[in-house]
């Protein structure tokens, strides 16, 4: 009986927590696209109560009672904040659409280095689609991955690769663009050689390097949202192109695509006629322990990972794509491994698809 009662108790607790509670639904766009926004903080005025929108721009939040007539806030990188009053029913669907912030620059006399370096990436993005091959299409490369073992020294390993990209440069976020990236290697060539007493000498980076291509994955300097981020200048400029030096202010996931990022710095080379990256040299400084560092032992690292990247890109039948990428890591200030892949041909019209990856190739 005592049983029952406790029981009763608590599903009536439950039941009260809930009535004291409402739900507030609704969507995020932009007013001058209408594309949906994601990553939008949202947050009940003088309170800790908030959300962010998802990558669909919806946002759902529990608000507690005694919130009537509070003012429901919408802030994003790159537009201005808005209040909205928090709907008087959960029935009520909220429909807010932010005005982005205007970086337009004059085009004859530029004052702020900053503001034209951010315009003129901006623009970069959004010729993207035009520039880049936008559609599935296949490669053949070589990657050439070298790394240090306390036992073996400095290993190195050549990789013949055939790889098939599903969606080309339609800047799609990480999870997208690794789904769509599939390859094989059709041979390698070793200076050691793998056993089963040492297993990780099998494994490769290649997924990762391929990660460095700041024009095909969307979380880092290109991404739109986060543009203010970041200090740019102008570097230097010639009749043909740009060279545009980036720092990032506040590194996060969001715009530098790595897990507890602490600097981010580097400079992107811009073609002047088509407004298309033609190179992009940059570094990141990663706290503690990264899956890009392997150090071959069972506990993570302490000391910081610090990554360069030289990426690469030229035309293949009047579209860009990546031409090479080289990167090196290093751990407390140790080079733990370096890898690079080249390019040597593509193939746009009739692709050969590949499926699956090879993350262990004996």
């Amino acid at each position: 009986m005592k049983k029952i009662f406790i029981t009763i108790l608590a599903a009536a607790s439950m039941a009260s927590a809930a009535s004291a509670q409402r739900a507030v639904e609704g969507i995020v766009t932009d007013s001058a696209t209408g594309n949906v926004l994601p990553f939008v903080n949202i947050a009940v005025s003088g309170t800790t109560v908030g959300t962010i929108s998802d990558m669909n721009g919806e946002f759902h939040l529990n608000v507690p009672a005694g919130m009537e007539g509070k003012q429901l806030s919408f802030s994003s990188v790159g537009y201005s904040q808005i209040s909205k009053a928090l709907p008087a029913s959960s029935d009520e669907r909220m429909e807010v659409a932010l005005s982005p912030i205007d970086y337009k620059i004059n085009e004859v006399v530029v004052t702020d280095k900053s503001q034209a370096g951010r315009r003129i990436l901006k623009d970069v993005v959004e010729k993207a689609a035009a520039n880049y091959i936008s559609r599935d299409y296949s490669y053949d490369g070589t990657y050439i991955s070298s790394f240090y073992t306390t036992e073996h020294g400095k290993c190195k390993a050549t990789y013949h690769v055939s790889g098939y990209d599903a969606d080309g440069y339609t800047r799609s976020d990480g999870n997208n663009a690794f789904a769509a990236l599939n390859y094989k290697f059709l041979s390698v060539v070793r200076d050691f050689k793998v056993n089963y007493d040492d297993p990780d000498l099998g494994k490769n980076h290649f997924d990762q390097v391929c990660g460095f291509d700041i024009v095909r994955y969307q979380f880092n300097v290109l991404n739109s949202y986060t543009l203010t981020d970041f200090d740019f200048t102008i570097e230097s400029e010639t009749s043909t192109e740009y060279v545009i030096k980036f720092t990032c202010k506040k590194p996060r996931l969001v715009n530098t695509g790595a897990w507890l990022p602490v600097a981010y710095t580097g400079t992107i080379t811009v073609n002047k006629t088509d407004n298309a990256i033609t190179a992009a040299k940059y570094s990141m400084e990663l706290s503690g322990y990264s899956d890009l560092a392997l150090t071959y032992k069972n506990e993570p690292s302490s000391k910081n990972t610090v990554i360069s990247c030289d990426v690469k890109y030229a035309k293949y039948q009047g579209k860009y794509a990546v031409k090479s990428i080289e990167t090196k890591t290093s751990t407390g200030g140790a080079e733990v491994f370096s890898d690079s892949f080249v390019v040597n041909t593509v193939e746009q019209k009739s692709p050969k698809k590949v499926s699956g990856k090879v993350f262990y190739y004996r």
